[in-house]
């Protein structure tokens, strides 16, 4: 039940106009773009010049297993599938909406295009007229029993997302936002309040398009009816005027969103897998209550008792590994640094004793490179390998219990139908 973690790289890199937004085949084919056509037709319909795999610049591919062109509004969105061993992952997929295209000569409203005049829409009510259009869209995925939504993403217009991850509890990332959260609901607002952790708003403090929509003050627009001076917490800001979705700057090791070259990321890797433990639960509960107003048989119970173990046992184990990993490249990172602090010692300066009486000296008031630099070396790299250590115990016993779970189900073939019925809620 282990939900595939989306890097914000991959995210951003699916919102670019070669993905999302060749959708529409007359972006693709428009002379300044000449990209593949992106569809959901299996290998075997696909013409010359389209394609139904999607690979970013880390090598990760997704499979596009939906995607949706509405000339009315202008929207443009796909749903994708990360290919894990081989074979697209349903339960983990992601839905993504383009931004605004200002060049599309579809359906233009006077001189402005469909996609404008929606972005005008949205600053004088809130609400894109696409929204109608995303919503009914991932609706349509989510209803599709064989596969489960646990991301959305936008950009710039598309930024609606967080309204429709509000609405229906899935984790989103959006970039450049044109979007002001006086749209939401009061019950949206209330869960998002709640869960902020599962929504990730990146945004330019001085964002050259942005500004035309909330003046890049986005707590003067959270209510439809006061202005409150509340910045949602899901806004994360970084320095620049760029409304570009390719200038983004990216942690080379984990994919996250960082402020500058070298910086450290915005939002961790172990905060973006509680996000998506929380989304998960989510889903479980609203299951759980719902099974609740008839009363939870015993067999129900069994169920909602093994999915709550497999999304804790996946949720530590995912928070565990990813921990290791950001641990164990601090400590690659802290090591080179006290080795280079070390070597900048000139032992030669002291031109009246020789190196050895140098070190000798040093060595005198405790300070020796055994100590300062292998020492310091060998408490990172003992820390490293004990949180290495503990994503190894949280990943045998997540695959303990899965397996014990198979062992309940091979022996109860009703049960086992059941549990396959149920997923399918989940």
């Amino acid at each position: 039940m282990t939900t595939y973690m989306y890097t914000d790289k991959q995210l951003n890199e699916l919102n670019q106009g070669p993905n999302v937004y060749s959708v529409n085949p007359e972006y693709a084919q428009r002379k300044e773009n000449r990209t593949n056509i992106v569809s959901a037709k299996p290998d075997s319909e696909l013409k010359k010049g389209e394609t139904n795999t999607i690979t970013t610049s880390d090598g990760q591919e997704f499979r596009v297993i939906a995607t949706k062109v509405d000339s009315k509004t202008g929207f443009d969105g796909m749903a994708v599938a990360p290919i894990v061993n081989g074979l697209p992952d349903y339960k983990s997929v992601a839905v993504i909406a383009a931004g605004t295209d200002p060049k599309s000569p579809v359906n233009k409203l006077g001189p402005l295009t469909r996609d404008v005049a929606g972005a005008v829409e949205a600053r004088q009510t809130n609400l894109s007229p696409q929204y109608k259009v995303a919503d009914q869209f991932v609706k349509e995925i989510m209803d599709n029993p064989q596969y489960e939504v646990s991301k959305l993403s936008g950009y710039s217009q598309g930024a609606y997302m967080l309204k429709l991850g509000a609405k229906y509890h899935i984790p989103t990332t959006t970039f450049n936002a044109w979007f002001k959260y006086g749209a939401l609901t009061e019950e949206e607002k209330q869960f998002l309040e709640k869960n902020s952790a599962m929504f990730v708003d990146y945004r330019r403090k001085n964002d050259d398009v942005v500004r035309y929509n909330d003046f890049n003050h986005p707590e003067w627009f959270t209510s439809q009816n006061d202005i409150s001076n509340s910045i949602p917490r899901t806004i994360y800001w970084i320095d620049g005027t760029s409304h570009r979705i390719d200038e983004w700057i990216f942690d080379p090791v984990t994919g996250q969103v960082i402020g500058s070259k070298g910086g450290k990321p915005l939002v961790s890797g172990v905060y973006k897998a509680y996000a998506d433990s929380l989304g998960r639960m989510q889903r479980y509960k609203e299951l759980k209550t719902r099974w609740a107003s008839n009363r939870i048989s015993g067999a129900e119970q069994i169920y909602l008792d093994a999915v709550q173990g497999q999304i804790l046992s996946s949720s530590m184990m995912n928070a565990a590994r990813i921990g290791a990993e950001e641990l164990l490249n601090l400590s690659e990172e802290a090591n080179n640094q006290v080795s280079n602090l070390w070597s900048k010692i000139d032992f030669t300066n002291y031109t009246e004793l020789s190196i050895e009486e140098v070190e000798a000296i040093y060595a005198g008031q405790g300070v020796t490179k055994n100590q300062y630099v292998d020492g310091f070396k060998s408490e990172t790299n003992y820390q490293a390998a004990k949180m290495a250590d503990s994503a190894t115990a949280f990943e045998q016993l997540n695959g303990q219990l899965q397996e014990a779970i198979e062992k309940v189900l091979a022996t109860d073939a009703g049960l086992a139908e059941e549990f396959k019925r149920w997923k399918k809620e989940m």
